[in-house]
């Protein structure tokens, strides 16, 4: 395995927009750490990885399981550091009105969505400040829009744009930067989940944000730092 200068981890980066960003920095030349629940998933996806970039660890796990956190970050330290942190793994939880509210639901999308990114981040702050690095949170628009059936899923994700949007301040001083992004409508397992037996070919796939990425990496973290990025507008802040 080629030892890499630069390193990042992506959670969820097994399937979907996990695995593109991924491919991505490993065509960047970034040794690349990735998580994901399903082992045998997980294992395909690195292999298939390891044809675009000098290193691939795979980390198999939930998340929200500390020991995991723990691996995630420990494999980035073993390659060398971490430049880029991309939280990404996310879950979307039954739709379905407020009104029927469920707590113990509701409580597991803050898990997943909120506590795991903002507890694994924790871990990965004194690597990240040593190399001057990014944190990216992945978003939804269901975080600003008020989508009847998404509140709780909608719930997490703002909480999640507001706690970013204070680590980045708080970071900036040590040169560690946070930005948002929202990937857009896309042909994924969350999407088809939300929309059990609709035909969602019509959305692209997550290929679709690669010229983002792309542009989101070759930026400085601290030009970027506090930003919120939707990755498919064509009018877009990142375009221009």
């Amino acid at each position: 395995m080629t030892k890499p200068t630069r390193i990042a981890v992506v959670t969820g980066g097994s399937r979907g927009l996990g695995l593109v960003i991924a491919r991505v920095l490993g065509g960047r030349g970034f040794g690349v750490v990735i998580g994901g629940r399903d082992a045998g998933v997980l294992a395909a996806a690195a292999h298939a990885l390891s044809r675009h970039g000098p290193a691939v660890v795979p980390v198999a796990g939930d998340i929200t399981d500390a020991s995991v956190r723990a691996a995630l970050i420990d494999a980035a330290r073993e390659l060398g550091g971490l430049d880029v942190l991309v939280n990404n793994a996310s879950e979307l939880g039954a739709i379905g009105p407020l009104p029927a509210f469920d707590a113990p639901r509701f409580g597991r999308l803050v898990a997943a969505n909120v506590s795991a990114p903002m507890m694994l981040t924790q871990l990965a702050v004194p690597l990240l400040t040593e190399r001057q690095g990014l944190i990216v949170n992945i978003t939804s628009d269901a975080a600003t829009a008020a989508y009847p059936g998404w509140g709780e899923y909608g719930a997490s994700k703002a909480a999640l744009e507001l706690l970013t949007r204070t680590l980045a301040a708080e970071l900036r001083d040590l040169r560690v930067s946070a930005v948002l992004v929202d990937p857009g409508d896309m042909q994924t397992r969350m999407q088809q989940e939300a929309f059990p037996g609709d035909d969602i070919t019509d959305r692209p796939l997550p290929e679709v944000t690669m010229p983002f990425w792309n542009w989101l990496f070759d930026r400085e973290p601290d030009a970027v730092c506090g930003q919120r990025f939707a990755a498919q507008r064509e009018d877009a802040q990142w375009l221009q």
